[in-house]
């Protein structure tokens, strides 16, 4: 997810300064997202995502392992 908000970021040309600007959120706070740090505040990465045009979606289905995919990398 934190690519996705990155490379969206920087496609429209925007700084975290800007996009922590537009929804109220630290700098630290998007970097540390950009970066794949976890956080329980999805709230906020919920604005991040909101202020840059980008939809979540949810799904049911059972997913990888986060370890599973760590090893294919």
């Amino acid at each position: 997810m934190g690519r996705a908000l990155k490379d969206t970021r920087k496609k429209k040309k925007m700084t975290q300064g800007d996009l922590a600007d537009i929804t109220g959120v630290s700098v630290k706070f998007i970097s540390d997202v950009e970066r794949g740090k976890e956080t329980i505040q999805m709230n906020k990465v919920f604005d991040l995502a909101r202020a840059l045009g980008l939809l979540i979606y949810l799904t049911p289905d059972t997913l990888p392992s986060r370890k599973k995919n760590e090893e294919q990398r």
